[in-house]
């Protein structure tokens, strides 16, 4: 077996061998380079949020109702309470100074997209342009952009889920459903549920009802004699680990 031997002696050699191994001492110096890129996590669902604190979320899906958010947004004031209020973007365009008194108040304002649509019809760009509409809308209100999208009807699949992903929202479902929107649900109802089933990381579904404005402080007042922290929903995310399982 013979070896070929390379000369260096060339001045366009040497100037190549010089130029490969400069190259290859950059990449061994600079990790960056030669890193392995981590894999885009898979977007979930959030039901609700393994922690050990006993904290748990109000959320209010507004895009009806108009009549008593201010109520709702009095109660919760009363009582140093923030809830985030998943808004319509149609909705926050005829709404501005409710939107806004929502934000002065400490509430957290989420996005519920633009006017009630099914999402699982929309598509991929659709849900995209749903969502970042609504955002925009929200945005010039109150100079926040939302992070938490609330899917109008609860509606997602694997769609809807990348497109959230794609506009950076998080795509919080609920632990907990008052069923207030149900004319049967009567206001002891609602507020028993909630206690039964109160838990650390849970996140409690409302929407603008009469009998909600009846329930809220009863809610409030039940939740924190069992000496759980009200929060929003993006403070709760902080606590602990996002679940998909829903209870």
């Amino acid at each position: 077996m013979h070896f070929r031997v390379i000369s260096l002696r060339g001045p366009l050699t040497r100037l190549a061998f010089l130029g490969t191994a400069l190259i290859l001492a950059t990449w061994l110096i600079n990790p960056r380079l030669h890193a392995t890129v981590a894999p885009v996590a898979k977007p979930i669902p959030v039901y609700r949020v393994e922690t050990d604190k006993a904290a748990m979320a109000l959320t209010i899906n507004v895009v009806w109702g108009t009549e008593y958010v201010p109520k709702l947004l009095a109660e919760l004031k009363a009582a140093h309470v923030p809830a985030t209020f998943m808004v319509g973007g149609a909705w926050a365009e005829a709404h501005p100074e409710l939107v806004r008194t929502m934000r002065k108040d400490g509430d957290e304002i989420g996005n519920h997209g633009w006017n009630h649509r099914h999402p699982n019809q929309l598509g991929y760009q659709g849900n995209i342009q749903d969502i970042t509409r609504t955002n925009h809308m929200i945005e010039g209100l109150v100079q926040v952009r939302p992070k938490v999208y609330a899917p109008p009807y609860g509606e997602f699949n694997g769609t809807v889920l990348k497109a959230a992903q794609a506009a950076h929202m998080t795509l919080v479902m609920w632990t907990i459903d008052t069923i207030d929107w149900r004319p049967s649900s009567s206001v002891s109802y609602m507020v028993g549920k909630v206690g039964r089933k109160a838990e650390n990381g849970a996140i409690v579904l409302m929407h603008p009802t009469d009998r909600t404005v009846e329930a809220l402080p009863q809610i409030i007042a039940t939740l924190k004699e069992k000496g759980y922290q009200l929060v929003t929903v993006s403070e709760l995310l902080t606590m602990g680990t996002p679940r998909t399982d829903e209870r």
